[in-house]
């Protein structure tokens, strides 16, 4: 997986003009992808997310701050927030093979460019004596603070830039149908928490007031738990929350763990991914404000990522001609990950059938407890129909690396057998899988929708097929693997699979008959 970063950028203006120029400026950044350009008239405030490799995400937001520099004069400002700059705040978080600390030397280099090439002062995002004075006490705030980086000296057109990183930054403001000094008590009860700054803002005169929710860790701060707090403080005041929005995007994590907070609190039975987004979407009313459409806030929606690989997105007659082709991939690898997700899909077909049938309401209770266990099997399965064919397709890279001298040799040996490895992993993987999953289909078998009788013993003898060709498929390939303790291992292991997979399946139809 590539090695990347994700960006929040607060930009202090939402003219038109200069969303267009923000967008293109990051868009135009070589490797750097846009995720979501959220303008707020009535904040006066613009946010703007991306990711990218390390090098070039700095790069993007540098670019998009030069836009910033010739388009925007503070002096000008008008709205609610008292931002700190032109480019209020820049916030780094990992979103892929990227460590904290890495994440924290990024926003260094970031500050550090910033200040050289603007000239402009940088104080630590999360520096609240700067950020509580905002713009219009930022003179008052440099007598007595250092920036980071850059000039200590007030700049009428600019201010200042706050930058730093987050673990998990999601930008989320509640609504309450109170006061500005209601809203504040409720902030002070939220920033009691390391993960978490609110604050209080009325948008317009005589309007709710919105509390401003900057989550810095979602991993830790759950949305539905800064929503239901925020509903406890509202409701000692007699006040009403009215609805929520997220202002930018937010990780697919983040909106799953909070559908499973209300889903586990009130006993709920949801398993689909979309239902519990949908779900959240409602719970939390996050169309308050304007809707939330998952595909264009959701940042792996965005990106695409964690949707089906190529092979899982043919229709089944490009798939079949795609096998039958005169090509090595996909091959048989591929078919085996396949016809075991077809099994256990029909079981799962027979659980679902099964549930919340007047006839068969004894059995609620038992498909319950497997349905879950089945569906989150079936997609861990199959993504590695894709797999398996990006396993072969780099094995062949690694067999033309050039091995003219001893050095080359060494490297292309080293990746055949790195390669090979991933080759047997991917089908030993779907043995694992499949095989840990007989004991669910077993309950089922114990109580089912009769009518479905055919379809689980054919789901079963699927799994079983798909479980023996995933075998022959670590057969062909364990061989050409160097360490003997290693084949040896895996030999071993795979055989103990399918000698059980045979076993439970020629149980499990003789009790079907």
């Amino acid at each position: 997986m590539d090695t990347l970063t994700y960006c929040v950028i607060v930009i202090s203006d939402t003219r038109q003009e200069l969303v267009e120029h923000i967008t293109d400026a990051i868009c135009q950044t070589e490797s750097c992808i846009l995720v979501h350009v959220h303008s707020d008239k009535g904040a006066e405030r613009m946010v703007a997310s991306f990711v990218g490799p390390p090098e070039t995400v700095i790069e993007g937001a540098l670019n998009a701050a030069v836009i910033i520099q010739r388009t925007v004069d503070m002096r000008y400002h008008k709205g609610p927030l008292n931002p700190v700059g032109a480019l209020h705040s820049v916030i780094f978080t990992p979103f892929s093979n990227v460590s904290d600390v890495q994440c924290e030397d990024i926003a260094n280099a970031f500050s550090s460019n910033l200040s050289d090439l603007l000239e402009v002062p940088v104080f630590q995002f999360n520096c609240s004596s700067i950020e509580e004075l905002g713009y219009d006490g930022l003179p008052t705030a440099l007598e007595t603070h250092d920036p980071i980086y850059g000039p200590k000296e007030f700049l009428p057109m600019w201010g200042t830039t706050l930058v730093g990183t987050a673990k998990s930054f999601i930008m989320f403001n509640v609504n309450v149908m109170g006061t500005k000094d209601q809203g504040g008590r409720i902030c002070r009860q939220l920033n009691s928490r390391p993960d978490l700054r609110a604050s209080a803002v009325v948008l317009e005169e005589g309007g709710n007031c919105v509390i401003g929710c900057d989550i810095l860790d979602s991993t830790t701060c759950n949305l539905a738990e800064v929503y239901e707090l925020i509903s406890s403080a509202a409701a000692e005041q007699c006040v009403a929350v009215a609805g929520s929005h997220v202002v930018g995007s937010v990780p697919l994590r983040a909106l799953l763990d909070a559908a499973d907070h209300y889903i586990n609190r009130d006993n709920l039975f949801l398993i689909k991914e979309s239902q519990r987004i949908s779900f959240v979407i409602n719970r939390l009313g996050l169309n308050s404000v304007s809707e939330f459409k998952p595909d264009s806030k959701i940042i792996e929606y965005v990106l695409g990522v964690n949707r089906n690989g190529p092979l899982q997105s043919l229709t089944v007659q490009r798939f079949v001609e795609s096998v039958g082709s005169r090509t090595t991939t996909p091959g048989g690898g591929s078919v085996a990950a396949l016809v075991t997700s077809l099994g256990l899909s029909l079981s799962q077909m027979t659980s679902w059938m099964t549930y919340g049938s007047k006839k068969y309401e004894g059995a609620e209770p038992i498909i319950r407890k497997v349905l879950p266990d089945l569906h989150k099997t079936i997609h861990q399965i199959n993504p590695l129909i894709d797999a398996d064919a990006m396993a072969f397709r780099n094995y062949q890279l690694a067999q033309r690396m050039p091995s003219g001298t001893e050095e080359e040799q060494a490297r292309r040996t080293e990746a055949l057998e790195e390669a090979l490895l991933t080759i047997v992993h991917v089908p030993m993987r779907v043995m694992e899988i499949a095989t840990g999953c007989w004991d669910h289909i077993e309950t089922v078998a114990s109580a089912y929708n009769n009518s479905l009788k055919s379809d689980l013993q054919i789901g079963i003898k699927c799994l079983e097929v798909g479980i023996w060709s995933a075998h022959k498929s670590v057969e062909a390939n364990v061989e050409d693997l160097s360490d003997e303790n290693v084949k040896e291992d895996i030999r071993s292991r795979a055989r103990q699979m399918l000698e059980a997979s045979e076993s439970a399946s020629s149980k499990l139809l003789a009790s079907l008959q």
